[in-house]
């Protein structure tokens, strides 16, 4: 396996086997990740190979193991990019949202989770609702990306303080968000209302005792 190194493509940074040299090259990348996405979406992680990968973002295998050692590799870059992304809307939808309100910025982000579960398959198969942090680290450490945005949040925008107890407390909010949120999918197309609804208290209450 190559060193990996990391990279910014563009506004996406993620660690990749080598450095692209040409915006092609950069967005050759984002299709891999666009198709990997689509892909286990489709197949689910553990039927999803690099061969469907490369298949779906039309290039060539080795144009993807250019890039990523393997589809863990892959998938992880779309979970990185997925919280990005997530992370981007959140800011946004709570800037007028004062400090001491972190209530409704912690519903106001799990909404904004919610909706790009419904309206975008890809995040919904590899974030949260889809794709589980613990089918990847079956394969080696992995530090899940949402749990780490949603700690920066609170910490950088509403007085939390960064502790060990903060930021364990964030990963048992993502990881019961994932599997009642991907419940919530599987009864209702669009997300059973009543039990996305718990969903939302449940995540308020476990945030509630690091309070500022």
């Amino acid at each position: 396996m190559g060193t990996m190194v990391h990279v910014t493509v563009p506004d996406t940074p993620y660690q990749v086997r080598r450095a692209p040299t040409q915006y092609r090259a950069s967005r050759q990348i984002e299709r891999i990740l666009d198709a990997a996405a689509r892909v286990v979406a489709e197949k689910g992680f553990s039927a999803a190979t690099t061969a469907d990968i490369a298949k779906a973002a039309t290039v060539s295998i080795g144009s993807v193991y250019r890039y990523f050692p393997d589809k863990i590799a892959v998938t992880k870059a779309v979970a990185e990019r997925n919280a990005l992304r997530f992370q981007a809307r959140v800011q946004e939808a709570v800037g007028e949202i004062a400090p001491e309100e972190w209530r409704a910025a912690v519903e106001l982000a799990y909404s904004v989770y919610v909706d790009m579960c419904r309206n975008d398959d890809g995040f919904r198969a590899i974030s949260g609702a889809g794709l589980a942090a613990g089918e990847l680290e079956e394969h080696g450490q992995f530090d899940d990306p949402l749990a780490s945005a949603f700690s920066d949040l609170l910490v950088g925008r509403f007085g939390f303080a960064d502790t060990p107890a903060l930021r364990a407390t964030l990963l048992q909010c993502v990881t019961v968000g994932d599997v009642l949120t991907r419940l919530a999918f599987r009864l209702v197309p669009l997300g059973h209302e009543d039990t996305l609804d718990q969903t939302r208290r449940i995540i308020v209450d476990l945030v509630a005792a690091h309070a500022p």
